[in-house]
């Protein structure tokens, strides 16, 4: 709990490994101090070149311990948990815990679902109400099991949550966006194999003036359980990029050939770590949405990972407490016996 959240803990410091390191930094930082007060100097000056200089040997001194310590903790886990302290430690996995909780923004959590999210994050036993230990299609109601459990709708909630937010994001900054828009048919063209050349399909947002101006783009959206067995077999930089793939498979030529639009994969793990494709597109809109807004870059950046990551924390926690079984028995026959 004493890493820092970008290093799979809490940021709570341990004063007890800690003190020693920031007295040492802050004899560094008042050496000059120090030497002109000894000196009886009537004025002070220190260059902002030297104050850099040893805050950045500072900030670099602090970095290397915090990562030689959380190097000495994952060699005592076992697989299964080195590959959960990956996943966290993925950038914006810990983005809800490192913001303030600004109740106007919904930068923050109930009670219990920060002790649901905690379970989630180092995938302890959930406590607080009791939840069965089987779920309701037979298999037993582990972590792992009710984040891919399709019963009760909460996959399709998770997508559509992240969907629905960057659509409006785009919204705001691009024209003619749309939420499932059908793709054009084909017409019987000559595609790649793998490609999907169904009359119906369709893909998750549409909007144009993103990439390039006037010119359409596509986007799709997966959320993949970083618990799964199926995700553990890659490092996790390879299952991103394997997702990726799919959904390029899928429908890259099409959108290019057909629909004559750039097409973008949106893959989000249930950590809150996006994929390369989805960082960079991240990475954009947040520079369209300061053009427009006149907020920094870098606020905007932030806000949109605070917003998929709050979003995320909040279906995921959803998932493993929300109501998978039936509301009552079905009364047709009994109606209509009366």
């Amino acid at each position: 709990m004493a890493l820092p959240a970008r290093l799979g803990g809490l940021g709570i410091d341990n004063p007890v490994i800690m003190a020693d390191l920031e007295y040492a930094n802050s004899v560094a930082v008042t050496s000059k101090l120090c030497e002109a007060i000894v000196k009886q100097k009537k004025e002070y000056k220190q260059k902002p070149e030297e104050q850099r200089e040893v805050l950045a040997s500072i900030k670099k001194i602090k970095n290397d311990l915090l990562k030689s310590m959380a190097e000495k903790i994952k060699q005592k886990l076992s697989p299964k948990e080195q590959r959960n302290l990956d996943w966290i430690s993925e950038k914006g996995a810990s983005s809800f815990l490192t913001c303030l909780p600004l109740e106007k923004l919904r930068f923050h959590l109930t009670r219990q679902e920060f002790h649901d999210a905690m379970s989630v994050r180092y995938n302890m036993p959930i406590v607080g109400d009791p939840r069965p230990e089987t779920c309701c299609c037979g298999e037993k109601n582990t972590i792992e099991h009710a984040l891919s459990c399709k019963k009760g709708g909460y996959v399709s909630l998770r997508h559509n949550r992240v969907r629905d937010y960057i659509a409006g994001e785009l919204d705001r900054v691009c024209y003619n966006t749309q939420i499932e828009p059908r793709l054009l048919s084909t017409n019987g063209r000559d595609l790649p194999e793998g490609t999907i050349t169904d009359d119906h399909a369709r893909l998750d947002i549409s909007t144009r003036d993103f990439w390039t101006p006037m010119d359409k783009a596509f986007f799709d959206v997966r959320v993949l359980n970083s618990q799964a067995t199926s995700n553990a077999v890659q490092s996790i930089p390879q299952t991103f990029i394997k997702h990726e793939k799919e959904k390029k498979t899928g429908y890259n030529h099409r959108v290019l050939e057909v629909d004559g639009g750039a097409f973008t994969p949106l893959v989000m793990a249930t950590t809150g770590g996006l994929g390369r494709e989805f960082s960079r597109f991240v990475k954009h809109l947040a520079e369209k949405k300061s053009d427009k807004s006149g907020n920094r870059y870098e606020e905007c950046v932030r806000y949109i990972r605070l917003r998929l990551s709050f979003s995320m924390v909040r279906s995921v926690t959803l998932s493993l407490r929300g109501f998978r079984g039936r509301l009552r028995e079905d009364t047709t026959e009994d109606l209509y016996l009366m």
